[in-house]
């Protein structure tokens, strides 16, 4: 879809569009690993394990589940989009996991130290193969770090300040830092590294995840076949460490367009969506068993500051005032969002300060309340004062995005300023999610960690070359970020990065709209346990049960 401002439908006509013609796969549940453990009678977020108590063990022969775009590759190194994820992080580990509730939790490693400010120190699980019938060795892991730090992989941007990776014993692995980094014990989990063998990486090398290579790892689940325009089929790894899975056979389908899900689903091609737009799922509601989860992710708009006409600040406050961000999450989101007042979500500071702390800092940050005669006065203090004419391109998985970008252009054309709203492929918008690609840009992210470096050192900082879309530079904030690394302190380090966060707040390098929740939808027998911000992460597909 491209779409002009100025056109038949008005800001807030877009503010008030429902139905089921919109979706999207909005997980940041999909970027964590979940630690399979045993399974428990309530889930993390309030949950519905106890709703399958009845048919807790009952085999499932087969599920198909629908996806709403295609993928052109399985490997996180070359295609590293959320959709990516939820199929490899079934079939892949990690040293460590994210447990649903944001804790970092035993992966491939049964245990883990931190020896010093630089050293990691992981001894493998003892039985771990992978689903070709090979053994889990410390040279496999070794292996897979060497292939996630490559140039070209898109994962290598974590793995920069590793000095050294070595096997130090038959079962232990060592990681050593060119300097202290308080955040590294997140890196080693799913969102940065998946492990496959040093057979299959070097004998496949360049075709990692292509239909022909498929991959290969020590998860619960197997690809079996892989068609880039239509479906990622999983069998059953019945070689896992873990407890065998009651579903034996996982089709995932991709299925674009909204509207044929849903008939999917009413049909019974399908036995449910994962993580759909919260507009989309209001339709499903009445075919299918829907939870709402938060997911800790952020929707924001991404102002290239080293370039015209972001440059300027004033432009930035205009757009700040002229976007309806409470008007977005009431009649695009129906409630199942809150307005964004910075990149991180309140969730993320949970092992650092205390909510009321947060709360207080929270309370500080600029609101920038919807308000086009303030949006007016700013943008006739800037250079561009006449206006002028941008483009912002969202993702087809993503029609939310759109919306909320069209609610936006409506608004601006207010202001002189003529926003072109342009839907592309979810290949290329991550393509195209480069610092210095364009001007401006939407960042939808999903956090694979419980910790707001994550975001903060990867947006804020100006040495993150590779991430910072907005080219950001603040001294007191890269001084901030700094200091958080080597603090041993929790708190003091929460402190540090709640500072920066602050102090880059009035310079609206990013404006944050909103922190979104996630639907999934199932068929009325069927109920995902645990439910929450990294459920999806890891073997999700585990958690799966009859509830009958």
């Amino acid at each position: 879809m491209k779409s002009e401002p100025g056109g038949q439908v008005g800001r807030r006509d877009i503010l008030r569009m429902t139905g089921a013609g919109v979706g999207v796969l909005a997980a940041s549940s999909l970027l964590a690993a979940c630690s399979p453990g045993p399974r428990s009678d309530a889930s993390a977020s309030g949950g519905s394990a106890s709703a399958a108590a009845d048919g807790t063990d009952t085999p499932i022969d087969s599920l198909t589940l629908a996806l709403p775009s295609s993928l052109s590759s399985l490997d996180v190194r070359r295609e590293a989009g959320i959709l990516n994820y939820v199929v490899a992080a079934l079939v892949q580990e990690s040293l460590l996991s994210v447990g649903p509730t944001g804790k970092l939790e035993p992966g491939l490693a049964e245990s883990w130290k931190q020896a010093d400010a630089t050293t990691y120190v992981y001894t493998l699980r003892r039985g771990a193969v992978f689903s070709d019938g090979s053994a889990v060795t410390t040279d496999d892991v070794v292996a897979s770090v060497e292939a996630a730090r490559e140039k070209s992989s898109s994962l290598a941007y974590a793995w920069a300040n590793v000095a050294s990776v070595r096997a130090t014993g038959q079962r232990e692995i060592t990681i050593r830092l060119k300097a202290a980094d308080a955040a590294f014990s997140w890196t080693p989990t799913p969102g940065t590294l998946l492990v496959s063998s040093r057979a299959f990486l070097t004998k496949h090398k360049d075709d990692v995840g292509t239909p022909k290579t498929l991959l290969l790892g020590s998860g619960p689940y197997k690809v079996t076949s892989f068609a880039a325009d239509d479906h990622v089929q999983l069998e059953r790894n019945d070689a896992w460490w873990g407890d065998k899975p009651v579903l034996h056979s996982l089709k995932l389908s991709f299925v674009p367009d909204a509207g044929t899900r849903l008939v999917a689903m009413k049909s019974g091609s399908v036995d449910g969506a994962l993580d759909l737009a919260s507009d989309e799922a209001r339709g499903w509601e009445s075919s299918a068993r829907v939870t709402y989860t938060g997911d800790r992710s952020v929707v924001s708009l991404a102002f290239d500051t080293a370039r015209a006409p972001f440059d300027d600040i004033h432009v930035r406050r205009a757009f700040a005032y002229a976007a309806d961000r409470s008007g977005m999450v009431s009649g695009i989101l129906h409630g199942k969002a809150e307005v964004a007042s910075t990149l991180v979500s309140p969730q993320m500071w949970g092992d650092l300060l205390g909510s009321d702390e947060v709360k207080a800092g929270y309370a500080e940050l600029p609101s920038f309340d919807f308000s086009l005669t303030r949006a007016k006065s700013e943008l006739a203090k800037s250079a561009h004062a006449d206006g002028f004419t941008v483009e912002l391109t969202y993702p087809n998985s993503g029609p939310q995005l759109g919306k909320g970008a069209l609610a936006l252009a409506d608004s601006l054309k207010d202001l002189g300023i003529t926003l072109t709203v342009k839907e592309v492929t979810l290949e290329q918008w991550i393509a195209d999610l480069v610092p210095g690609k364009k001007p401006l840009q939407f960042l939808w992210y999903f956090p694979v960690t419980g910790d707001p470096s994550e975001l903060t050192d990867a947006y804020l900082k100006s040495s993150a070359s590779a991430t910072n879309l907005a080219h950001y530079r603040n001294t007191a904030v890269d001084k901030a970020l700094t200091a958080a690394k080597g603090e041993t302190d929790e708190a003091t380090r929460g402190r540090q990065l709640l500072s920066a966060v602050r102090s880059s707040a009035a310079e609206l390098p990013y404006l944050p709209l909103w922190w979104a929740q996630t639907a999934t939808a199932l068929s009325d027998d069927l109920v995902l346990e645990e439910p929450g911000a990294f459920t999806f992460v890891g073997p999700w597909a585990t958690r799966l049960r009859r509830t009958t």
